[in-house]
């Protein structure tokens, strides 16, 4: 932490978390439960005052407040920063998605205006006095119903001549007559594919501001071509920006999404009465979030300007996204699955994504307890040897001190855990749902492209004809690959007939394919619909339309323009799924430094069946089988989850989500039904590496009264590899940690010699008796040297352990002394302790005989039990 520290109910915390820690629920559950532990820390350093507990207090409370300060500071920064990074995702996806959808808006009025039938009314029609207009402007308006009722995310046509003579629109309430609309000279004049407005137009009087692309209608595709008006297409701007609100808000937060123009005015808001349309507000754009007031209350703030799609930027807005700071995390939550806190921890430490200084934080608290549990080990030892009358009293102190300290680091430990689980989980579910947002909009416009080009005039007079002739073909082929030109989603276009054989495609490569007949289940079906509201899509199966590939392909009855129940044949379109999928899944994760994919991220779409339609996985190729729990493709239609998960010998952080369609698109109003499922994993870590260690099967029952008993003897218990002994407590001095042990002489690595401590200004030798017990220790893994008195001279002797156990007072008619005739002399026990009652799931405790040490390793006459290649003396 490199801010400044400032006091804050008696924790030291940075000075730029202060406005917002009291928000914090998770936080103050931690700061209390930690502040609770420093009041009995408090208690416990008066009441060791009284006592001879051995334990310096002051020290042990110094280092646990000290680490409780450097947790709340963490918790608090990360769910800060987990908070703005929701912010800035929330902010980028509103300004992205709306851009996303208008780069469709401006390809649909630049076909529009090409539209024959609009040419053809503008030729007979070029104002509202000629001899015909009144029939025909029902036909062009009927034209127009249809189109919207195709692209639903309009709600208005407005068709003009350069005058500004408004010749036709649908809205029956509209009644202008004629437009003086600034946007008829910059239509006139440009030089761009299409005009986008965003303001007050005069043909829409009913609009404050309106959203609306309008370009010329020219008599051919001639660059020099005569201009014969003014086409408009008005976006349901409002209409559009709630339905990304909803998907996008947190209710629970109270935060208001909104967008911004180039002047920071805001021009769409998810809640009208928090911040109205027309205020201006303040951009934040270069830094990670700002505290702004707003009508009296603060927020945090996050502006984003939009990325772009395929080189369109729109008008320059940007996504804003506000929260009041007082609910701006009550939401910090790490999902409803269950995970252990052991594993979470694990976790924290081998996952990558984790900073070394949060990693060292339980790392620390269980340093602090390590070395109180030995102080407290030791505090027993010497009360066991004590002849003061204070001595249960000062061993009930030292247990509750230990049981103080293990709250402690529980309480750390449970807040790292969560964290861990809530930093863990980030994104993912977002992510998933984000995929599926921009495939469910970008099939909803191929459901729309294959109903609207069926409705083409060529198509529908051509195939009237019994015979079509090569002529008409290729006429059909021509206007397939104009389109396909235009829309570049798509590898090809192709026209069938009644019987299902093919007549024209868009492509030269395609040729090929012009008289056979296609045999496919969505040709049958696609001759079989009823209205011009339906269209047919295939299976995600391989095709040969596709290079035998996966795909699908979206396709519409063709009728007669003369009778509206005659199905002529269709068209289809054949989706280039394999470059699209893998574009939406690339856009949609976030990327590194190198704007690159980040590394261990990566997205898998799947149908219900589990057949994986795109991943930036190469292991997962279209077609091939989703091996993973059945479990996920059980949500309904818009559920999502996450959760922590282990897949291909990994942890992966997981969000998973059902499809939900699109306005009608995939709706219970249309006919077709396809749930998709995005999968979104995040690598934590390897399996192997991410262990969990087992609790202690070591533990003896403590016995319930704190009055000495006269039958009992306290035993100083530990652990060497995986067996758990102990000696009397009135043969040990003291624990002392292995890093007092020096290497004097350079021994046989089996030699039971490892070295010495000076302990007390006397040199003690050292020793190692895993080769004495039948157990295989690896060196480093020692611990701690327990230094232990034999002779009747209280000579000193340190043993090599692993860890220490607990000192408890046991009951002698549990103590079994070994028969030394049946086990022979060749062991160090000398006798057992028995669990109570005899259960079975506990270990059993061996007491060493320090008598058997020192004759058989320490007094070099006595050799019998040491291997002769290493035998001393």
């Amino acid at each position: 932490m490199t801010e400044k520290l400032v006091a804050y109910k008696n924790f030291n915390i940075a000075s730029n978390l202060l406005p917002f820690i009291k928000y914090m629920e998770t936080v103050e559950d931690s700061r209390e439960k930690l502040d609770d532990l420093t009041k009995n820390w408090d208690s416990l350093s008066l009441l060791s005052q009284l006592g001879d507990a051995g334990v310096n207090m002051s020290r042990i409370k110094n280092n646990f407040s000290s680490l409780s300060s450097e947790l709340i500071n963490y918790l608090a920064s990360e769910i800060l920063k987990k908070t703005v990074d929701e912010m800035h995702s929330k902010a980028q996806v509103a300004v992205d998605i709306v851009i996303r959808n208008l780069f469709e808006r401006t390809a649909d009025i630049g076909f529009l205006a090409t539209d024959e039938k609009i040419r053809e009314f503008l030729l007979k029609n070029p104002t509202k006095y000629t001899e015909n207009y009144e029939n025909e402007l029902e036909s062009i308006k009927k034209h127009f119903v249809e189109y919207v009722e195709k692209y639903s995310v309009y709600f208005d046509i407005v068709l003009m001549n350069p005058n500004g003579d408004i010749l036709a629109n649908i809205d029956k309430k509209n009644l202008i007559l004629k437009s003086k609309d600034s946007i008829i000279k910059q239509v006139l004049t440009t030089s761009e594919e299409f005009v986008e407005t965003y303001k007050y137009h005069d043909f829409l009087p009913s609009y404050e501001q309106s959203l609306v692309y309008s370009f010329k209608v020219m008599q051919d595709n001639q660059p020099n071509s005569k201009v014969l008006g003014v086409l408009s297409l008005c976006f349901k701007f409002e209409d559009e920006m709630q339905a990304i609100f909803h998907n996008l808000k947190n209710e629970k937060t109270k935060e208001c999404i909104t967008l911004l123009d180039k002047s920071a005015n805001v021009i769409a808001t998810s809640d009208k009465y928090h911040i109205p349309k027309g205020a201006q507000l303040e951009k934040v754009l270069n830094d990670e979030y700002k505290v702004v007031t707003f009508g009296g209350r603060d927020y945090l703030s996050k502006s984003c300007k939009t990325n772009g799609y395929q080189g369109f930027f729109g008008l320059g807005w940007y996504g804003h996204v506000m929260v009041p700071i007082e609910h701006a995390f009550c939401d910090i939550d790490g999902g409803n699955f269950e995970i252990s806190e052991e594993l979470l921890l694990s976790i924290l430490q081998h996952s990558e994504q984790f900073p070394e200084e949060l990693k060292n934080i339980p790392i620390q608290a269980s340093d602090i307890q390590y070395n109180l549990n030995r102080a407290i080990w030791n505090g027993n030892v010497k009360q066991s040897n004590s002849k003061n009358n204070n001595k249960q009293f000062s061993r009930a102190l030292l247990q509750e001190i230990r049981n103080t300290g293990e709250k402690t680091k529980g309480t750390i430990g449970a807040s790292m855990a969560n964290l861990t689980k809530t930093m863990v989980l980030g994104d993912s579910q977002f992510l998933a749902d984000l995929i599926l947002d921009i495939m469910d909009r970008n099939l909803y416009e191929r459901a729309n492209d294959c109903r609207w080009w069926a409705l083409t005039s060529d198509f529908r007079k051509i195939l009237e004809n019994e015979q079509i002739s090569r002529d008409e073909r290729e006429k059909i082929s021509a206007i397939l690959a104009y389109i396909n030109d235009l829309y570049t989603v798509y590898t090809s276009l192709f026209v069938y007939d009644k019987n299902g054989v093919v007549i024209a495609v868009s492509k030269l490569s395609q040729n090929h394919l012009i008289g056979q007949k296609l045999s496919q289940e969505w040709v049958e079906k696609t001759l079989n619909i009823s209205d011009s509201s339906q269209y047919c899509v295939s299976e995600f199966e391989t095709t040969s339309l596709y290079d035998a590939k996966h795909t699908y392909i979206y396709n519409a009855p063709i009728r007669s323009l003369d009778n509206e129940d005659k199905v002529l044949g269709g068209i289809g379109v054949v989706f280039d799924s394999e470059v699209q999928f893998a574009a939406m899944i690339q856009e949609s994760l976030p990327k590194g430094a190198n704007e690159e994919v980040k590394e261990g991220l990566f997205a898998v779409l799947a149908t219900k069946e589990q057949t994986v339609i795109a991943s930036n996985n190469a292991h997962y190729g279209a077609g091939d089988f989703f091996e993973i729990d059945k479990k996920f493709f059980e949500l309904k239609k818009g559920e999502s989850l996450s959760e922590i998960i282990e897949y291909d010998a990994k942890y992966y952080a997981l969000g998973v989500q059902c499809s939900k369609g699109y306005r009608e698109y995939k709706s219970d109003k249309d006919d077709y039904s396809n749930d998709v499922y995005s999968f979104v994993f995040s690598y934590i870590s390897d399996i192997e590496e991410t262990k969990v260690e087992a609790a202690s099967e070591y533990v003896l029952e403590r016995e319930g009264s704190i009055e000495s008993n006269e039958n009992s003897a306290d035993i100083a218990s530990f652990y060497i590899g995986s067996h758990w002994l102990g000696f009397h407590a009135e043969d040990v001095i003291e624990s002392i940690h292995i890093d007092e042990l020096r290497s004097t002489i350079q021994l046989d690595k089996n030699h039971h010699y490892k070295g010495s401590v000076i302990y007390k200004d006397q040199m003690i030798y050292v020793i190692d008796i895993q080769n004495f017990i039948n157990e295989n220790v690896d060196d480093k893994a020692y611990e701690e040297i327990i230094i232990i008195r034999f002779g009747a001279s209280d000579s000193l002797i340190g043993i090599l352990v692993n860890s220490l156990g607990d000192i408890p007072e046991v009951q002698m008619d549990r103590v079994r002394l070994l028969d030394k005739y049946v086990v022979g002399d060749r062991t160090l026990i000398e006798s057992m302790v028995f669990p109570m009652g005899g259960d079975a799931s506990k270990k059993v405790l061996s007491i060493l005989s320090v008598e058997k040490i020192s004759d058989n390793l320490v007094k070099p006459e006595r050799t019998h039990m040491i291997p002769r290649k290493i035998a001393v003396g």
